[in-house]
């Protein structure tokens, strides 16, 4: 046998993060990004979780900043799209993957916090999704994807700028308590 797991076990709640801009290439960089996104549970402080139960509402939350000398120029709307895919090969009828929400947040509504020669501003959107309809017990991926338009979040057509932002969490588990127990 390995060496034994430390009881109690720390939860990791560690994510896949990436986001391209156009001075993501150059250096210095003078336009860079970050993303971050938090699976919670609203019933629980907004305790971070990856264990939800099928009859229980969550939310999840993305923040993401842009920082560097060009950073205050950033303009437009920004799209957050959250997507959902399982995992775990069970093949049931009505299974939801694909988008599951969406947002639109100005570049106006952004948190400066200025530096020497940088600013740095970041933004926050919070999704509310249900108890019912969103998911079926199972494992799941969840990718977030943000984009950016030059226009504003009302006008059309929308064209997306070369700023793009991932987070992935890598598991997220449903359960249904009163479901099946150990399928095989």
């Amino acid at each position: 046998m390995t060496t034994a797991p430390k009881c109690p076990q720390e939860q990791n709640f560690d994510i896949l993060t990436g986001f391209l801009t156009p001075g993501s290439d150059t250096t210095p960089h003078g336009l860079d990004a970050s993303i971050s996104v938090a699976v919670l549970d609203p019933t629980e402080g907004d305790e971070p979780v990856r264990a939800i139960e099928t009859t229980d509402r969550w939310d999840l939350e993305v923040d993401w900043c842009v920082c560097g000398r060009f950073a205050d120029m950033v303009s437009g709307c920004w799209c957050v799209q959250v997507f959902i895919d399982d995992i775990d090969g069970v093949d049931t009828p009505g299974r939801k993957t694909g988008l599951i929400g969406s947002a639109k947040v100005s570049a106006d509504d952004g948190k400066v916090a200025e530096g020497d020669d940088t600013a740095t501003i970041c933004f926050e959107h919070t999704f509310q999704f249900p108890a019912a309809g969103r998911a079926q017990a199972g494992v799941y991926n969840l990718v977030v994807v943000i984009t950016l338009s030059s226009r504003d979040c009302d006008d059309r057509p929308r064209q997306v700028q070369d700023m793009v932002g991932w987070a992935v969490i890598p598991v997220l588990v449903f359960f249904d308590k009163d479901g099946p127990f150990c399928n095989s």
